[in-house]
């Protein structure tokens, strides 16, 4: 069973609070330690900080080099081999976010490859470190199957912080709606409605998890969200999670700034890559309250979700035709989304009408008016598996009606034989009569 749990982590806490300004040390949310250093910003950021004594520098070459000796067969005699090298070897990027960057790395010491997340270098600052902490905290007390493990923490020869996590092989949410975009026949084969329905159901539960656990993730979307090849769904990229137990302190309050795009350059892309400062998510995501500046709540979380889901149905996001990031922004909050049945669809049959009613709940401009927990959702679609879902139009009535009686055939099967073929001699009786008649 998935737990929400906080991992050990006072070495973790020793060496990373003690380098943070005086101002910031409270975000950490730390007991003090007797041996930390506090240490100038300029000592904290892209270089290596010098150690308080020769046993401290042991211990921190040894978490970046390999400890695990080979193990060599020689006429039957085995013989250890020891080496020592960088434990893990980067080989290429796999993605960059608002202020990180994920990259694929082998572990010389188990064997596996594995991701490797650190901050962009042209992005350290004090804020950017904190979120990096935090983030590291945040998934560290993630225990669930929907969401990528931390394996560990460390830092590289240039005194860069990183953690290292699972490397799921797949693609993410994003690529799979291009390909269906684009009519791809294949991807569309692989990817009725009901099996993307179970991807969100999966997504869901990760969400729903997180918020048993106090934290709401901020930036849900397409891109964060990752399908591995056995069909499992994992939820990525918590560094702009916000924790909202009381008893912990969140960054957020603290940081102030210009709003940075993930990726420069092409403006439209902007609206569907995260922000940080000002403004904090993506704002193609966001739910309203989000791009009124008011603090995400775990509603906000059922709204981009909810968006989400809209774009992996219907293949299109519902703010397509914007042209500015204001415009994008003035729609978060003021536009509401086509019925999703109704949306013409080029490649496909139209979305299941009760799941465009789903849609239109779960993407309510009021919070009040939503789904009020993510749990909520995960209800009403397993009441659809049941074929159990509110009567809201006529189509939802016709088909709630068939799958009414379909379940009352598979419960009472000579029933429905009886009546058919009692029924049927019948009806041809009554129309030969009429017609004597």
């Amino acid at each position: 069973m998935p737990v929400c749990h906080h991992p050990n982590e006072t070495a973790f806490d020793a060496t990373l609070a003690a380098q943070l300004p005086a101002s910031m040390q409270n975000t950490l949310d730390v007991e003090p330690v007797s041996t930390q250093k506090t240490l100038p910003l300029s000592e904290t950021l892209g270089t290596t900080v010098a150690a308080t004594n020769p046993s401290e520098t042991k211990t921190r070459d040894a978490a970046r080099m390999t400890i695990l000796p080979e193990v060599s067969a020689d006429d039957g005699e085995f013989r250890w081999v020891t080496t020592s090298r960088t434990r893990f070897q980067v080989n290429r990027q796999l993605g960059e976010g608002g202020a990180g960057e994920v990259l694929l790395a082998m572990d010389h010491d188990i064997g596996r490859q594995v991701a490797l997340k650190k901050i962009r270098t042209e992005m350290q600052s004090p804020e950017a470190l904190v979120r990096f902490i935090q983030e590291i905290r945040t998934v560290g007390r993630l225990e669930h199957p929907n969401i990528v493990p931390i394996h560990d923490v460390g830092r590289d020869e240039q005194g860069q912080y990183y953690f290292v996590m699972k490397y799921v092989r797949g693609e993410t949410l994003e690529d799979i709606i291009a390909r269906l975009r684009d009519g791809d026949t294949a991807t569309h084969g692989l990817w009725p409605f009901e099996r993307r329905v179970q991807v969100f159901r999966g997504l869901c539960e990760a969400v729903a998890f997180a918020h048993e656990c106090g934290i709401v993730h901020r930036d849900i979307k397409p891109a964060n969200v990752m399908v591995g090849p056995h069909g499992e769904v994992l939820l990525m990229d918590w560094g702009i999670a916000r924790q909202t137990r009381p008893d912990l302190t969140c960054p957020d309050e603290r940081i102030v700034g210009e709003d940075r795009d993930e990726i420069a350059g092409d403006a439209r892309a902007s609206w569907f890559r995260t922000r940080i400062g000002a403004l904090i998510g993506t704002p193609a995501y966001m739910a309203p309250e989000q791009a009124q500046g008011k603090p995400a709540e775990f509603r906000s979380d059922v709204y981009s979700l909810s968006v989400l889901f809209y774009e992996w149905l219907v293949l299109k996001h519902y703010l397509e035709d914007k042209s500015t990031l204001s415009e994008v922004l003035e729609g978060v909050i003021r536009d509401d989304a086509p019925l999703a049945s109704f949306v013409a669809q080029k490649h496909q049959s139209p979305v299941p009408p009760e799941l465009g009613w789903f849609l239109k709940k779960g993407m309510q401009k009021d919070p009040g008016d939503r789904y009020q927990s993510v749990q909520q959702m995960l209800d009403r679609l397993e009441l659809r598996s049941q074929g159990i879902f509110p009567i809201q139009c006529h189509l939802t009535f016709v088909k709630r009606l068939n799958m009414a009686f379909s379940r009352f055939s598979d419960r009472h099967p000579m029933i429905v034989t009886g009546a058919i073929f009692l029924g049927v001699p019948l009806a041809i009786g009554t129309t030969i009569w009429s017609i004597i008649s």
